[in-house]
């Protein structure tokens, strides 16, 4: 069974970016490194050596691609001996299989507002965030009449989204009875591939099927349809 690490998902979010190109090894961990702000152009202080997470140099980036290639998520061209992306709907399956939605921990709050508003309200709050499961795909496509808003924030936000909501009427509120949950994450990286529609923040396309997948439910099939639009560059 295959391994995602944080920088493994990196490097598989890149790829999927990049799904109707070619890359070379060498291409794929310089884009991944520089995501996370970790590319080896950058040395510390009188160290003779550059600072680079050790995940992201090119040995562990090449047994990576060769575990997919194996795999069949990836083709290596014989010709120019750089790969692709040979099962993008495969590989966010992998995601979501890898990093269940039901796994993460949530900060459960109750907001006053209906569906729209309390995006709103979110949006408004100047702080990092990127929506999922059906605060994101809603905005795609409208498709389940819900009030439940899910939405990644950073870790170190947590006390900044608290003072925020408490300011808006909303409400902490044990599970059952909230409607608004604040997934906290430590990586960035997950704002910073974040997109931009009708003017709310979403999780990455990739992120967001995965999610949406592991969801289950009605949520699932949102991902199936979601899925095609994508895999179309429709999306």
């Amino acid at each position: 069974m295959l391994e995602l690490t944080n920088k493994r998902l990196v490097s598989i979010l890149w790829m999927l970016k990049n799904k109707d190109k070619t890359w070379s090894i060498s291409e794929l961990r310089r884009a991944a490194a520089a995501m996370i702000n970790q590319d080896d152009i950058v040395y510390a202080q009188k160290k003779p050596f550059p600072i680079m997470d050790l995940g992201l140099t090119y040995k562990p980036t090449h047994t990576f691609i060769k575990e997919l290639e194996k795999n069949g998520f990836v083709a290596k061209d014989t010709k120019t001996s750089e790969y692709r992306v040979a099962k993008a709907g495969d590989l966010v399956k992998f995601i979501s299989l890898s990093r269940p939605f039901a796994g993460f921990k949530s900060i459960n709050y109750h907001s006053p507002a209906e569906f729209q508003e309390t995006l709103k309200i979110v949006n408004g709050s100047k702080l990092d965030y990127a929506f999922t499961v059906f605060a994101g795909s809603e905005l795609y496509r409208p498709y389940v009449k819900t009030s439940q808003v899910h939405v990644y924030i950073s870790e170190s936000d947590k006390q900044k989204w608290s003072d925020y909501l408490l300011s808006k009427k909303c409400m902490k509120a044990e599970k059952s009875e909230a409607n608004l949950f604040l997934i906290p994450v430590k990586e960035n990286f997950i704002f910073r591939f974040a997109k931009k529609i009708k003017g709310f923040l979403i999780a990455a396309s990739p992120i967001l099927l995965a999610d949406l997948l592991s969801f289950g439910g009605l949520a699932e099939e949102q991902a199936q349809f979601l899925m095609e639009e994508w895999l179309d560059n429709r999306l």
